[in-house]
């Protein structure tokens, strides 16, 4: 079995953590068409000069340098043409990772909060093996924590093992979610902004903020759920949260009825972000951490 898919405790530690690392070493690449994809009204920065990558080839304008012309499709399509690069600046991401006391429950394979920071880890190694930077916003557990700056990678990996631990599940969840009053989302320009969270409700205020974000962002939104939680076998059950110990009764009727509530939320909450031009993908705990990176991959979300 894929070692990612199940690890043998949903409490991460450094090991879990170097394989990771091998895993992110390996993602490959994407097209180079789903590099360079913008979505309709983003200001994505351009350079004439030799940036990092090559953004654009348009037709030739007259305030162009003329060391920037690709001359092999100037005599290939008879018109001149320029190349225009991406600034080094475009390769920053921000991550923003928000788990409320649900998340730390899963039926099989692994904790849905697990494997949120599964996905984290990957995206923080790619970000480091690619020479990228990284800026991010943790929320768990009741608190949040927040870095401006690059540094090293087992700093954010240390926050990442402390997200990981089940004692999370018995702590209120903050009320604001990453994207609000975070100083590092407050002046966002032209980044890709990769949202990891298993909330489906917010705010008027933070629906505002995020519409500002994603006016100036390309947003990435990725939920996990667990289709199996819907089909548990009829009877008395025990949960533990915030709130303490709760005997529950679950019957078929329930059941369904639980399915068709998480759904038409879903449903509501889809169209929401959509609205706004922000990328939403539902994945199931069954799918490993790494296939969900490599769907970031090929979206353009990292590279």
């Amino acid at each position: 079995m894929n070692p990612l898919l199940s690890p043998t405790s949903p409490e991460l530690n450094d090991s879990d953590f170097a394989l990771l690392a091998h895993y992110a070493k390996h993602l490959g690449r994407a097209s180079s068409a789903a590099r360079f994809t913008l979505k309709s009204g983003e200001k994505r920065s351009k350079k004439k000069g030799h940036g990092m990558e090559m953004l654009e080839l348009r037709p030739y304008q007259t305030s162009d340098d003329l060391r920037h012309i690709d001359w092999r499709v100037t005599a290939r399509t008879g018109h001149t043409h320029t190349r225009l690069y991406a600034q080094e600046n475009d390769h920053q991401r921000i991550l923003l990772l928000d788990l409320s006391p649900d998340a730390y429950f899963s039926t099989r394979y692994a904790f849905i909060s697990t494997r949120f920071i599964q996905l984290a880890g990957l995206i923080a190694w790619r970000s480091e093996q690619q020479g990228d930077k990284l800026l991010y916003n943790l929320s768990f557990g009741g608190q949040s924590l927040e870095h401006l700056n690059k540094s090293s990678v087992w700093g954010m990996i240390s926050q990442l093992k402390n997200a990981s631990k089940t004692s999370n599940r018995n702590r209120q969840a903050t009320s604001d979610l990453g994207w609000y009053g975070s100083k590092v989302t407050s002046k966002a320009r032209n980044k890709d902004i990769i949202i990891l969270t298993d909330k489906q409700h917010w705010d008027a205020k933070q629906q505002t903020a995020l519409q500002q974000l994603a006016k100036h962002n390309q947003i990435h939104w990725v939920q996990i759920f667990d289709h199996h939680s819907f089909e548990l076998p009829p009877g008395q059950y025990q949960f533990a949260d915030a709130m303490g110990t709760t005997s529950v009764k679950i019957s078929k009727k329930s059941s369904e009825q639980a399915k068709k509530d998480f759904f038409e939320q879903n449903a509501t909450m889809r169209q929401c972000l959509a609205k706004i031009g922000i990328r939403h993908q539902l994945f199931d705990i069954s799918e490993p951490p790494e296939g969900i990176a490599r769907y970031l991959l090929n979206q353009g979300a990292l590279r």
